[in-house]
């Protein structure tokens, strides 16, 4: 996981540096030359979807993603165990159906669009949903093992 940690953090941090130089740009271009980049707007924007779909399963399996907690503060160890095994299980399940089977689905029904501006295959832009959702998949097995080893620890 180490090294699917690393390349998440390169990729991650490859696409914000591109997004800077964009928003740079196409600020750059709108008020000092008076002429906007038809471009960067649309890249922007997707580039912005590829780093949430790529984002969300870094910080999930780093345990960083938002969280209420507040209900289960009361419960016991072993409750606050079981509900955590059944969030595991639910995002295990809609990550793999609704992400991966879902994600797969859209990006072959976008097969011969391209996208307005840049005239790149839509098929590149949604892709990022079945790779989210892999990664996701990745991740929630990870710490559904986690779960378990708990588990048997406060057996």
């Amino acid at each position: 996981m180490k090294v699917l940690d690393k390349i998440l953090e390169t990729v991650l941090g490859l696409l914000v540096a591109v997004m800077v130089i964009g928003c740079f740009w196409q600020v750059f271009t709108r008020f000092v030359m008076n002429n906007p980049s038809k471009y960067t707007e649309e890249l922007l924007r997707y580039l912005l979807i590829w780093m949430t779909m790529m984002g969300v399963p870094y910080a999930y399996g780093k345990n960083r993603h938002l969280s209420i907690n507040l209900a289960i503060k009361s419960f016991s160890e072993k409750g606050k165990l079981m509900t955590n095994i059944g969030i595991e299980l639910l995002v295990l399940f809609l990550s793999v159906f609704v992400m991966i089977i879902g994600g797969w689905m859209v990006t072959m029904n976008s097969a011969g669009q391209i996208s307005p501006a840049m005239h790149m295959p839509m098929q590149m832009y949604y892709a990022c949903v079945p790779i989210g959702g892999v990664l996701m998949v990745c991740y929630g097995l990870k710490r559904l093992a986690g779960c378990m080893k708990q588990w048997k620890e406060v057996k």
